[in-house]
């Protein structure tokens, strides 16, 4: 087979943004192609055919319907293997379509002069059409990404309007759906810090688009929550303030309070530390966000009564993962995966440097609102005082007479935790990388302050920020173990409730026994 007859068609692409996507003419005539000839000495003859308003030299020739592009340089027995569909098509007498259309080099070149060129409400409609352009031709995305088009969309977003912002997104999101468009965000870390700057924006619709991105940025795989953390502290660094602050800020609503929002920050906070590999990176993070009223903010939302669920639930991964961490409770199914243990020398100074780091005074002492509005034990109880602490089916948040919401149950394992299609810890299928992980507990003796939810400290401890870092005695059947009458000084020790039981007195229910899973639990994901 020497002679491939096919039928041809011209499309008007020169400038992307204003292309029909129609190609001409709608009957299409036909042409005969030599497979044993490259193409680029057979382009001009179609091109005079056409009579196509094109420049010869900026053509390509792409398949229809599938939209491969051919190799000019190679004749098609060539490229037979790239072009079954054609073959296949001529197999079945048909005659296949090629369409004439400009080259992709070319066509993403004009998309980058008229973003930097362009001004106002030109600029407007050239970034509404981004994410139109993408979705339209596929193959535009790994050239835009290997031509600096992420860098021109930061720097045309730095200089532009919210609104303008949203489309850049928009745009970004499309190709962030694609490998060469995930691996090119993946290689270029200024997208990645152009992405956590916009989370401190003015606009809460840019704020949630970004965190989003950041979410799906960080599922990919894990990774990239190391990429995360650096571009963070990068900006941060910049900023002269402590590193997470944007988040922070968010959860303290100094923007005003939106719980979608802040779901997105605790949902991107939960994942990007459920994918690092190592405690110190871990703490890294933690303390951090501790330093700058984590504790607080967190009782703040907990205790309130029109907290949503979805939001207590965030919060609850959190604490669950910080006293996982410190070895104060056993690996609960699909909570993470088990992390790189540093040696005991080691974890020993990392929680004096945690301990030293508690009396700056950014860092909330014993005598903080979450100190004084928890329920604190007292100092001088007798070592035979039981310390079991039961939760009351008719208890009022906070009240001082009453068990508080944030008691912990007296079962010694953790209430299946509610599905939500933020946790990372769900048990349904995810399309997150870390759902369905699983980590073990880990032998080092607790180093982090223990949580809000549990009252642990009391308000003589003046000189930690939460509880002090001693190992929690052991728990058995159930019940929290008494401390030994030979202990200076009484230990309570008591595990998290359920995420059920954290929605409020009238979600509460009986907490069921977990068998302990080991061993990392991997399910399929699909990158949507």
């Amino acid at each position: 087979m020497a002679i491939i007859t096919c039928r041809v068609q011209y499309l008007e692409d020169s400038d992307p943004f204003v292309c029909t996507n129609f190609p001409e003419p709608r009957r299409p005539p036909p042409y005969d192609l030599d497979e044993n000839i490259a193409l680029i000495e057979q382009i001009a003859g179609v091109h005079k055919l056409l009579e196509a308003p094109l420049k010869l030299e900026e053509c390509a020739l792409q398949m229809a319907p599938n939209g491969n592009y051919l190799d000019l340089d190679l004749s098609l027995g060539e490229q037979k293997d790239d072009v079954e569909q054609l073959y296949d098509d001529v197999a079945k007498g048909k005659k296949p379509i090629l369409i004439l259309r400009t080259q992709l080099s070319v066509r993403v070149h004009s998309i980058l002069e008229k973003l930097y060129n362009s001004h106002g409400p030109e600029l407007r409609r050239s970034l509404f059409s981004l994410k139109q352009l993408f979705q339209d031709d596929k193959d535009l995305v790994p050239e835009f990404v290997n031509s600096e088009g992420l860098m021109c969309f930061i720097k045309v977003g730095a200089e532009a309007d919210h609104n303008y912002q949203n489309y850049i997104l928009r745009a970004l999101s499309q190709i962030m759906l694609f490998v060469d468009g995930m691996n090119g965000v993946i290689d270029h870390n200024d997208t990645v810090q152009w992405l956590y700057t916009l989370s401190g924006s003015l606009s809460r619709l840019v704020v949630k688009t970004a965190l989003k991105l950041l979410i799906v940025f960080v599922e990919y795989t894990e990774l990239n929550s190391p990429l995360l953390i650096q571009a963070v502290n990068t900006v941060d660094g910049k900023r002269g303030v402590k590193p997470w602050s944007y988040l922070t800020e968010i959860l303290e609503e100094k923007n005003g309070t939106d719980t979608e929002l802040f779901i997105l920050t605790m949902n991107l906070i939960n994942k990007t530390l459920a994918a690092l590999p190592d405690q110190d990176s871990f703490y890294d993070v933690t303390d951090c966000l501790e330093q700058q009223g984590m504790e607080h903010i967190m009782h703040k939302h907990m205790s309130s009564k029109v907290t949503e669920p979805d939001l207590k639930q965030q919060f609850t991964i959190y604490e669950r993962a910080l006293r996982h961490e410190d070895g104060e409770m056993d690996a609960a199914p699909h909570i993470r995966k088990e992390r790189r243990k540093v040696t005991a020398s080691e974890q020993e100074g990392r929680r004096n440097r945690r301990s030293s780091a508690q009396n700056l005074p950014d860092v909330l002492s014993s005598s903080s609102p979450t100190t004084s509005n928890a329920i604190a034990l007292s100092s001088s109880s007798s070592p035979n005082t039981s310390n079991a602490i039961s939760l009351s089916s008719s208890s009022t948040p906070l009240s001082p007479s009453t068990s508080s919401p944030f008691s912990p149950t007296s079962s010694s394992t953790l209430a299946p935790s509610t599905s939500s299609p933020f946790s990372p810890s769900s048990s349904s299928p995810s399309n997150s990388p870390t759902a369905g992980l699983s980590r073990t507990t880990s032998p080092l003796p607790s180093s982090r302050s223990s949580s809000p939810l549990t009252p642990t400290s009391s308000p003589s401890d003046s000189g930690s920020q939460r509880s002090s870092p001693l190992p929690p005695p052991e728990v058995t059947n159930g019940t929290a173990a008494s401390p030994s009458p030979t202990e200076q000084e009484p230990k309570a020790t008591a595990n998290l409730s359920s995420p059920t039981d954290l929605a409020g007195p009238e979600k509460q229910q009986q907490p069921q026994t977990v068998p302990e899973q080991r061993g990392n639990k991997t399910e399929g994901n699909t990158f949507r």
